[in-house]
Formats: structure tokens, sequence, C-alpha cells
């Protein structure tokens, strides 16, 4: 046997056929199934793209970037798939080697020897040495095992099979799903190749929304509703909705609609709806209800008014209408409307006017309508929230009013007096006309023509609804005599057809004369002294009860000496209040004594004084006492240390002595402090009585004089009326007296006998008063009476006048008016014993001030004239007044006038103070002007000009007195009269204070309104008003004029000053 060398070189050799073939076998299949692989993995990639886009198509909107995704996705994958064959078939083929590994891990049987012979067939293998006869065997022995292996058969085709079976579900699905949704198939694949593209995606439920932006009412529920459509046999019902703001609602598709509730929004938001695959939106956006911004109505005035059209606002939902007046609505709202409608009482009105924002009615009767109701739908179809409704409160035109503010029912006024009667007037719709109708009692009645020009007034225009104008009123300028009573009423008519004109209660005024208002005068004050009594007395009883307090201080608890004591400061409070009032009613029956000339000014300054010092009692003293009875009714604090008792200024009783061992308590020491104070005010008390009575004779005394003188007129008078008629009842018997002429003597007799009856009154008083006070001229003036039989003796001349023994009648009637004027002369006290005695042992610096007492007091009283002066001047501008009556009555105030200017030289005589000359001397200089211009017979405003500046010039003389009393000593009790005088004369001039303002309307006089209000001219300051209520009432409030605020401030200021009372300085509580 031939040897085989080992270590010689192999050379290549190829496989075996069967082997060759086995290897082509194995890699056809393997291209196969691998190529296959790739086709399937692309075709896979693509349906699963197209799957997931039509899958996220059914559940909403796929945006373009998914789409876009999904497409690259698959082809991404059909690339991979592609790459990875090229790399396996084209770019990195594969050898035997890599064929046998796969038929090694295939069949493990060959192990390693396939792959070891392979290699050994390879060209790098027949480089190395190996044994030739080792291969050949090798590759028999292989060649032998592979002859039961099919190497084709290591190509696994599980994951082609998987992969295959996969794909064909997908493309069974996307078959299917063609089949029955072709629409939205079709529809998916266009959206899935075209991924940009702006193709609407396709639903299988279309939902058609009714809106798609949805106003809705801020803050309030609304309602949306979609109709539904369904493109398949899939038909959903649940609806979901939500909105951006966090909302949520569920609901369902009922017939094909769908009908949600959304909550209120308050801000602009978005709604999502979802039903099946199908997704809408809508944006929502809350807006206000549509709102009034304005409300009026133009009111048609009746025709029988003549006034032009009113507007109302309306936005209060009230119309206030007089009956008969025709309404035109007008109003807007803020946006533009499409309708409104208007309900008009109970039936539906016309189709308002609209433009824009805005809507008006046509003219609307309002006759039988109370109520109505407004809607409005703006161009958005939104209305407000209910009905707006109108209350309609139909009014009858009411009936007008008049008043007299400052007039009293039943008042008295002297005969000398112009009284200025305020009227005020008031009607809902219109004043047409006005005034005042008034007669005597005793027949004098003013004619029409003087009642239209001097007591009627009208409106300025017809739109006028309140007025307040002054008619002057002047019992001798128009004929009345003391004694005789006038009624008046007042008179206001509108512009309503056919109403009677509206009056005011009757009003009676009593004409009284000079001497009668002073006996009244003196009657009140009577009056007065008689509660003062009252006074005294009750301030005895407390006095009384502080003294037995005292003594039984001691055995008294605690809670009866506290209640007792607090009952005797509440009588101290009461008693002090008591004669406080008192005071104010003096100060009021003394305000109108001031308007009396029979009244001397020494009497008035007298007067005023005693007043001051009672108020001055009741406000200081009085009310001191009550506050110590308060602090000995205060038990001491336990912790509190007593306080020493303050020396008193009197030795204190028996009764009230303490051991020197023992100091009172402080309850003791202010009982005691009341007791002394209680003590001085007794004292005062008796003092002011004595004053009081001493008053009360002098006013008396000068009464009784002016009474005797007014019957010694009234018989000179009677005289007079006998004689006039002489010539046509001379020698005629009583039954052959015409008869007016036994109708005139009826009346005189009448006259007579009342004159008996005062003179048996008179001859009564004046018996008693010398009774009391033992002066002689009045007991003679009795005496004289009686002898002279003066009641009998007037009595038998009545009886002459009725029996017509006309000329014995007049002789005795003469007779008597001189024996009257005797003994009024007689009662009448001189001149320097009416003046002695008031200074007596008193300084000088007193008695000046007394002097400038007297003087301011004449001073206020000359501007209480001039102001009655100017009054009677301007009545006597009145056109009503005939020339001849207007040249005598001009003469009479001229007179006047001139009087007035020598009391001012009087005045300035008195007491010379050279600070007052220049302001005299231009007092003296208007009143000079005003005299002259009456005197010529003249009323105009020049004259009411001078006579304006004389009563300005005369405040600005009283301020400067009042200053310089206030300076000398603000603290004497002159200095106080004088405040109280300035208090009482201002509550004179407060008394019916009026405007001449234009918006008043009417003339301040009375008369036709086309003359002008202005004719009081004259500056305003001082220019007070002229009214002179002559009530007796009290209680009146008042405004202090600015004319005399100055003084007042200075009087005030200078008190401030003033050391504080004793008591104040030693603790005492004020």
């Amino acid at each position: 046997m031939q040897q085989v060398s080992s270590h010689k070189r192999m050379e290549s050799h190829d496989l075996p056929v069967r082997l060759r073939e086995q290897f082509s076998l194995l890699k056809a299949k393997l291209w196969r199934v691998e190529i296959s692989t790739c086709l399937v993995w692309m075709v896979l990639s693509l349906l699963a793209s197209f799957l997931g886009s039509f899958s996220l198509d059914r559940w909403h909107d796929t945006p373009n970037a998914i789409r876009g995704a999904l497409l690259l996705a698959a082809l991404a994958g059909c690339g991979v798939a592609l790459a990875w064959w090229l790399w396996r078939w084209v770019l990195a083929q594969r050898h035997l080697g890599d064929y046998s590994r796969l038929v090694q891990r295939r069949y493990h049987i060959l192990g390693d020897r396939l792959l070891g012979i392979v290699e050994l067939s390879s060209d790098q293998a027949s480089e190395r040495s190996h044994s030739e006869e080792l291969y050949r065997a090798a590759v028999s022995q292989v060649e032998r095992d592979a002859r039961q292996i099919a190497f084709a058969d290591a190509v696994s085709i599980k994951g082609l099979r998987r992969l295959s079976l996969l794909n064909a579900f997908l493309l069974v699905v996307a078959c299917i799903l063609w089949a029955l949704f072709p629409g939205a198939f079709n529809n998916a694949w266009q959206r899935w190749i075209q991924p940009q593209s702006d193709i609407q995606r396709y639903t299988l439920v279309r939902v058609t929304l009714d809106q798609d932006n949805y106003l809705m009412i801020r803050g309030e529920p609304f309602t949306i509703q979609a109709g539904v459509e369904y493109d398949s046999l899939w038909k959903p019902r649940k609806v979901s909705a939500s909105v951006d703001t966090g909302y949520q609602i569920e609901g369902e598709v009922v017939d094909g609609r769908i009908t949600l509730e959304i909550p209120g929004q308050f801000k602009k938001s978005s709604l999502t709806l979802v039903v099946g695959d199908n997704t809408t939106e809508a944006s929502i956006e809350p807006v206000l209800r549509p709102t009034l911004t304005h409300l009026g109505a133009h009111i048609r005035m009746p025709a029988y008014l003549g006034l032009p059209n009113e507007h109302s606002d309306l936005q209060s939902g009230q119309l206030d209408l007089l009956e008969g007046a025709g309404v035109m609505l007008t109003g807007a709202v803020n946006r533009a409307l499409s309708s409104v409608q208007l309900q008009w009482g109970e039936s539906l009105s016309p189709a308002l006017a609209i433009e824009q924002t805005s809507f008006q009615s046509d003219w609307l009767d309002s006759q039988d309508v109370y109520s109505a109701s407004i809607e409005w739908e703006d161009h958005l179809g939104f209305t407000q929230a209910r009905p707006w409704t109108l209350a309609i409160r139909q009014q009858a035109d009411q009936t007008p009013g008049i008043q007299f503010p400052q007039l009293f029912r039943e008042m008295a006024i002297l005969e000398t007096e112009a009284l200025e009667i305020q009227t005020r007037v008031i009607d809902d719709y219109g004043i047409k006309e006005f005034g005042l109708v008034w007669k005597s009692v005793d027949g004098v009645e003013p004619s029409a023509e003087t009642l239209a020009l001097d007591f009627t007034d009208a409106s300025l225009n017809r739109s006028q609804k309140e007025l307040n104008v002054s008619f002057y009123f002047s019992p001798n300028l128009y004929g009345i005599a003391p004694g005789d009573l006038v009624e008046l009423y007042g008179h206001v008519t509108d512009f309503y057809p056919g109403r009677e004109p509206i009056q005011t209660p009757l009003y009676r005024i009593h004409i009284v004369s000079s001497v009668e208002h002073a006996e009244r005068i003196r009657q009140q004050l009577e009056t007065l002294m008689t509660e003062i009594e009252d006074v005294s007395r009750l301030e005895q009883s407390i006095a009384d009860a502080t003294n037995e307090t005292l003594e039984d201080f001691d055995n008294l608890s605690p809670e009866d000496l506290e209640s007792r004591v607090e009952d005797q400061a509440t009588d101290q409070k009461l008693n002090a209040g008591h004669l406080s009032e008192l005071a104010q009613k003096g100060m009021e029956t003394l305000r109108d004594a001031m308007r009396n000339p029979a009244f001397s000014n020494e009497m008035m300054s007298e007067w005023s004084q005693t007043l001051s010092q009672m108020q001055e009692l009741a406000q200081q003293q009085m009310q001191e006492a009550a506050q110590a009875l308060e602090q000995a009714a205060t038990p001491p604090s336990p912790s509190s240390p007593s306080s020493p008792s303050p020396p008193s200024q009197s030795k204190p009783s028996s009764q009230q002595a303490s051991p020197a061992s023992s100091s009172p308590s402080p309850q003791e020491q202010a009982l005691q402090e009341a007791q002394q104070q209680e003590q001085e005010i007794l004292e005062a008390l008796q003092d002011l009585q004595a004053m009081v009575n001493e008053d009360l004779d002098k006013l008396q005394a000068l009464t009784l004089a002016q009474r005797l003188r007014r019957l010694g007129q009234t018989e000179s008078e009677l005289e007079s009326s006998l004689m006039d008629g002489a010539e046509s009842t001379l020698g005629l018997f009583t039954d052959e007296l015409p008869p007016r002429w036994r109708a005139a003597h009826q009346k005189l007799g009448e006259t007579q006998q009342e004159t008996a009856g005062k003179a048996g009154e008179l001859q009564e008083e004046i018996g008693r008063f010398f009774e009391r006070t033992q002066q002689e001229p009045y007991g003679e003036v009795s005496e004289a009476m009686k002898e002279k039989q003066t009641v009998e003796g007037l009595t038998a001349t009545q009886e002459m006048i009725l029996k017509n023994i006309t000329m014995d009648a007049a002789d005795q009637i003469a007779v008597w008016a001189r024996q009257f004027e005797t003994w009024a002369s007689q009662l009448e006290p001189d001149e320097e014993s009416e003046g002695a005695g008031g200074g007596e042992g008193e300084g000088g610096g007193e008695d000046q001030q007394q002097d400038l007492t007297e003087q301011l007091m004449a001073l206020l009283r000359m501007r209480e004239s001039e102001l009655n002066l100017r009054m009677q001047t301007r009545l006597l501008d009145r056109p009503s007044q005939q020339q001849a009556n207007k040249e005598t009555r001009t003469k009479e105030l001229s007179k006047q006038q001139s009087d007035m200017q020598e009391a001012l030289l009087d005045i300035r005589a008195e007491v010379p103070l050279p600070f007052m000359d220049p302001v005299f001397e231009e007092i003296h200089g208007h009143m000079g002007n005003a005299a002259d211009g009456l005197a010529r017979g003249e009323t105009h405003a020049e004259v009411v000009e001078a006579e304006t500046q004389s009563i300005n010039t005369l405040t600005d003389a009283i301020n400067l007195l009042n200053e310089q009393a206030q300076k000398n000593n603000p603290s004497s009790s002159a200095s106080q009269s004088m405040s109280l005088m300035m208090q009482m004369m201002m509550a004179s001039q407060s008394m019916g204070q009026q405007s001449n303002s234009p918006q008043d309307g009417g003339s301040s006089a009375g008369g036709d309104t086309d003359r002008q209000a202005g004719d009081s001219t004259g500056a305003d300051e001082g220019d007070a008003a002229e009214s002179r209520t002559v009530s007796k009432g009290s209680g009146q409030a008042f405004n202090l004029p600015a004319e005399f605020r100055k003084s007042f401030e200075l009087y005030f200021q200078q008190l401030e000053q003033l050391s504080p009372p004793e008591n104040l300085s030693n603790g005492g509580t004020p």
C-alpha cells in the first residue's frame, strides 16, 4: 500500500456534487423565505399604519402631525424590510460556511464536520498543509451522513407564516372595514396618504349644532340642541359634553336630537360635544341681559292748565299723573333692539317706534290706566329677566291752599298800627288768583276796587305752585275806629274749571285804642304777679323742707336722706323753670307794650330790669340751690376724704350748730349751703314782688288817667256827632225823626250807655287804688266822681239823646268831657316825681347806665315806629288810594316823621355822647328827607328809601349804644336789662320776616303781579320785616337778625371774661 505523507500540501477540491446540490436547494429556499418576509413586513407596516390612522379618526380628528408620523412609520417599516433583504442578498452575501452553520443549528448530528469540510474545501484551506487522505475520508463520512438529511429543511418558515397570518388578518380587517364603511375607509385612506392636506374627517356619526357660537346670559344655565345622523349600523346613544371651565355634562340621543343644559358661565369658554366618533366644538360667550338705561315719560297736561309738557323720570317704577293727562313713553336699553312690547292698562298698545337702542310710544290716554308693563328683546334675541312694570298713580287736581302763617285767629292791633299779613298759597298745578276779604262788624267795608287792588294778587305765571306774599292793613287808612272788630278770610283759586274759591277760616282782628291796649297789658302783668306769688310760696315750702332735713339729719338713714333731698332738688328745678317761664311771658307782654306810645320809656326800662332780675334769679341762684341739693343727695365715696367746709357767710342757727369736736359731712355742708341760698332766693323774691307791685301801681295809675282821658275824648266825639245832625233833628219829637237819624241817635245812646258803664268801673278801680296806695289825688278823684254822680249823670244824658233833646244833651256831654280831662290831669304824675329816686343813692356810673337804658329803649321804640311809618307809606302808594285821602294821610305821616325828628333830638340831648353825634345827624337827615317827601304828598320809592335808611341808621345807633353799655359794665343789672330789651325787639322784628326774592312770586304788597316786587327799596342790612303781631300767645321762636348779631356777640364775650361765682371757685359743681 502506498504511504501518504501527512505533511504534504493539500490541493483545493470541490465539494461532492450531492452536497453542492443540497446547499443549492438550501440557498434557493432561504431566498424565497426572506424575500417573502421582506414583502410581508412591508405590507404589514402599511396596513398597520393605515388601520391605526383609521382607528384614530374614529375617536377624534387626527392631527396632521400624527397622520404624517403614521405614514412615515409605515414607510420606515418598508424601508427597513427592504434594507434588511438587500443586506442579506446584495450587500453582504452569505457563503457556504454561513449555510453550514444554518444546517448545523438544525441538524446537530453533523456537528462541526460539515462546516469543517466546507472550510477545508476553500482556497484558504488549500494553502495550509493537511492530509489529503484524511480530507477525503471526512468528506466521505459527511456525505454518507448527509444522504439522510435535506439541507433545505434547515430554513424555518414559522416566522414567515406568523407574519403572513397577521398580515392576512389585517388585510381581512381592512377589507371588512372597506366593505362596511367604504366612505370612512376611502376618507381615512386619503387622509393617510395625504397627511398634510385639510381633508375633512369622515365620521360615522354626524352632529349638527344649532349654533357655532353660543351667546348665553352670564351666570344663567342655557340649553344647546343638535341633530344626529348615523352613516352605519353603529348608532351610539351616549353624549358627552365638556366645557373648558371644568364642567362635564352627560346625555343621550333621543329621536335623532341632542338636548343638553349647560351650567351658567361667567367668562368666554369653549364647548366640546362627543357622540360616537364625532367631536364637535362650539364657543360660549356670556353676555348680560339687555338692561334699561333710560325710561321717561312726556306728560301732556290737561288743556285747562295751559302748562307746557312735562318730563318725568320713570326709573323708580312709578308714574304720578294728573287725571286727564296724556303720556308718551320713551326709553333706551344698552343694546340694539329688535322688538318692544308695551302692555298699557288692560289693552295692548300699538307697536312702538324703535331706533337702534331707543324706543318711543305714541301719545297714550291715561284714563282708567293704573299699571303698565314693558318687554323688550335685543338683536341677540335676549330679553329682560321679567317684564318691567310701571305703577301709575292717578291724581285728582287738588284744591289750592292758603295760609296766614303769622296771623292768629283772634288778635288785636292798635288803631295807629299797620299790620303785615303774610300770605302763603300753594297748589299742586298752579295758582290762578288769591287774596283776602275783610269787613268790620260796625259796617266798614272796602270797595270791590280796594279789594282788587290792595288785597288781591295772582301768580306771575301759570306754573307757580307756591307763593309767599304780604298784604298790608291799617285801621286808620280804611277808617276803622277803635273798638271795632275786623273779620277777614283768605281766598284762592286755581285753574280747575268750575271750582269755587277755597277760603280760610275766619280771622278776627280787634282794633283797640292805646288806652284799651294799655289796660290789657296791665291785666296780663297782674296775672304775672299772681304767679310770682305762687313761686314764692313754693320756694318757702322748699326752704322749710330743707330746714327740717337739717334738723333730722343725724336721725335719717342714707336712703331716706337721699330720697327727701332729691325731691327738694326736683322741686327747686321745677320752681326755677316756672319762674323762667314767667320771665318769658313777661318779655312777650313787654314786647307787646313797646308798641303802645302810652307807656313811657322810663316805665318800659323799669319793667325790663325787673324781668331781667327775674330771669337771672331763675337761671343762676335757683339753679345753684338745686345743684347744692343734688350734691347733698349724693352719698360720699368711702375712699374719698371729706373736703373741709367753706367758711359760711352767715351765722348758723342753733339747730345747725355742731360740736366743735366733729366736722360736718360733705352732705351736711351742701345742705347748709342750699339752705343759705334758699334764704337768699326768698329775699330776692320778696324784693322782686315789691318791685312788681310798685311797677303795677305806676302802670295802673297811668292807665287810670289814660282811661279817664279816653272817656273825655269819647264824649267830645259824641258831642260833635250830635251837633252835626242838629240842623236836621232840632225841635222834632222822637217819632218824627227820619229813620236814618233815629238809628243814629239810637247808636249814640248806646255809646253813651257804654261810657257810663266804663265810668262806673273806673270809679270803683280808682277807689280801690286809693285804698291800697293812699295817694291823695286818687282819693280826691274818687270822691269827686261820687259827688258828681258820674254814672247817673251820663245815664241822664243818654236819655236826652234818645229823646232828641240835642242841645241840652250836647251841653252836658261837653261838661262831662272837660270833667274827665280834669280828673285825668289830676291823676297824672309830675315829670319830676316820675324821674326822682331812680338813681338816688347810686353812683354816677349807674346813673349813666340807667340813662343809656332809657335811651336804648327810646331808640328801639323809634325804630318800631319808623317801620310802621314805612308800612303806612307803602299802603298809601297803592292805586286804590284816592288822591284827596292820600294827601291828607301823607300830611299826617309827615307830621309823625317830624315828631320823631324832634324826639330824636330830645334823646340826643338827654345823654350827650360825642361818638353818637354823627349817627344822630345821619338819622335826622334821613327822617327829614322822608318828612319833606311826605309833606309833598309823595309815597314813591325815594320816600320809602329815605325811611329805610332811617331804619338802618337807627339800627346802627342801637348797636353802638348797646356796645357802649356792655363796655361800661357788662355784668350790671342795667346792662342785662338792655340785652333783654334787644331780645324783645328782635323777637318782634323776626315775627313774620318775609323775603322779597323773585322766586317767591307775586308782589309783596298785593295787587297785580305785573308790578315789581321791589318797591321796598333800600339796603338789605337792617331792612327787617315789618310784621306787628300782637297775639297774646307765648313761646314763639325767633331768629336773631344779622344787624344785631354783632352787639350780642360782644355782650357774650364780655360775660365769659367775668370771674366765676364763688361756689365754683371753691370747687362747687356748676
